[in-house]
């Protein structure tokens, strides 16, 4: 019997149609998963791990029939750390909902009805009071949204849970954020009459026992790890010719005051030129930076420059903007300037296209306006802008994204951890099963970039580099 096999006529139909053949990953999830067992599911990014916890979940839902108690419909609890991540799940899943539905329809078998729900931060409040009354089939939520459910009179709609999917593991394990959502998962177990099933999905966590161990609560866990040929080259690129002189006097105070500090070198200027190299070599980039700040700054940056290729040289007098600055982005410079006269700025000015599109793959309309090449994307920008940021980068009509890790633990987790989260970073550049990808890392101080003669064994990167401050890949 293979892995397929076990699934309903109606799912295997649709996988068959949509998918040449399962990866190792999924085969091994679908057999610990279907029976019954806890499951760390640890393959590449790529190698359809999502798809493997979500599919057997999936055909249990379509194949039994819905409670007959509507504050029990809930049985699948999808727990992701990025609320970024918890919306492309729920975006992802219409494929296969859809799918199974055609499929039951050619097979003249019932045609289920899987109502899908996310709760986070943005969730309005009128969708969160529906959740109470009736609860959808599968839940994605995020660690601290799953707290306020537990912790509310909404946790009821949570007593018919049979699975839960915890994404992106070794983000949150070894952490406390990882300590509070144990805390919740057990809370969530005491409202269950059985314990209920968890899947743990990561592409890069090492060492995997403690992992499982996190996972688990306690329980046994069975780790479905698939051989992996995969490998990630680091490509350590410092854009000056010597670290060393970095932070060292560079001229005189400008405007004469005796009590200003005197310039000095900076490695920026470099990194933000070389990253718009990098931006026109490849169709789609995410530029990784450590803070909200830097990420604001660097895509204000990165548009000026590609403003400045386009257009020339800045205006000896700067000239105000006569435009207001879109939510969410900084594809203007902070302080209302612009790089380019008014006789050149068009209707592309400030990030809006021909026909009321935001963007127009990182250059303006008829040649003239602000070159919005890259934008902002973290937690303070609104989610109305986060998800046409997303399509946009999707698609192709925005050609860079500058992101941070969206809610990181504030405290500093263990090394290995850290090492994990890097290298997932780094591994976003290749997001199909290839032998090697091949993404750049920009270090960002001197003291950050050091050669090791001696590999680290939880991290497999070809490079011994360690930049840490920003990370630009395809």
């Amino acid at each position: 019997m293979t892995a397929l096999d076990r699934f309903s006529p109606a799912t295997r139909a649709w996988f068959t149609g949509a998918f040449a053949a399962p990866t190792p990953a999924q085969e091994g999830a679908w057999d610990a998963i279907s029976s019954g067992s806890n499951t760390l599911v640890v393959a590449p990014t790529g190698s359809g791990k999502t798809l493997s916890a979500f599919l057997w979940s999936l055909d249990r839902l379509a194949s039994s029939p819905v409670p007959e108690e509507p504050r029990h419909r809930c049985r699948v609890l999808y727990v992701s750390p990025l609320k970024a991540l918890a919306v492309d799940v729920e975006r992802n899943l219409r494929a296969p909902l859809t799918g199974i539905r055609q499929a039951s329809q050619r097979l003249d078998l019932p045609v289920p009805d899987i109502a899908v729900g996310i709760r986070s931060g943005d969730t309005p409040a009128d969708e969160r009071r529906r959740f109470n009354k009736i609860p959808p089939d599968v839940f994605i939520t995020t660690p601290e949204s799953l707290f306020l459910v537990l912790t509310s009179a909404a946790r009821d709609s949570l007593r018919g849970v049979e699975t839960v999917i915890v994404d992106e593991v070794h983000a949150v394990s070894g952490s406390k954020r990882g300590a509070h959502l144990a805390l919740s998962l057990e809370r969530l177990d005491e409202l269950l009459d059985t314990p209920a099933q968890r899947i743990g999905l990561s592409a890069t966590v090492r060492p995997t026992d403690e992992v499982a161990r996190f996972l688990g609560g306690g329980r046994e866990v069975v780790v479905v790890q698939p051989p992996s040929t995969k490998t990630i080259e680091v490509q350590v690129v410092v854009p000056v010719e010597d670290m060393a002189a970095l932070g060292e006097s560079a001229g005189p105070v400008r405007g004469g005051s005796a009590a200003g500090a005197a310039p000095k070198a900076s490695i920026w200027p470099a990194v933000e030129e070389r990253i718009v190299d990098l931006i026109g070599e490849h169709r789609a980039t995410i530029v990784f930076v450590n803070s909200r700040r830097l990420a604001e700054r660097m895509t204000s940056r990165l548009n000026e420059i590609a403003t400045e290729r386009l257009h020339g040289p800045p205006d000896p007098e700067p000239v105000a903007l006569d435009v207001e600055r879109p939510a969410g982005s900084s594809g203007i410079k902070p302080d209302g300037l612009s790089f380019v006269p008014s006789s050149k700025r068009g209707p592309a000015q400030g990030g809006t296209g021909t026909g009321g599109a935001p963007w127009g793959n990182g250059m303006p309309v008829d040649g003239a306006g602000v070159v919005e090449l890259a934008r902002a994307h973290h937690g303070s920008v609104s989610r109305e802008q986060r998800m046409q940021i997303e399509e946009a980068l999707k698609s192709g009509r925005l050609p860079a994204v500058v992101a941070t890790s969206s809610r990181e633990p504030r405290n500093t987790p263990p090394k290995w951890i850290e090492a994990a989260r890097k290298i997932t970073r780094l591994g976003r550049s290749a997001m199909v099963i290839r032998p090697t990808s091949s993404p750049p890392a920009l270090p960002a101080r001197a003291r950050t970039y050091s050669m090791k003669k001696k590999p680290n064994p939880h991290t497999r990167a070809s490079s011994g580099g360690a930049p840490t401050e920003t990370t630009a890949s395809r």
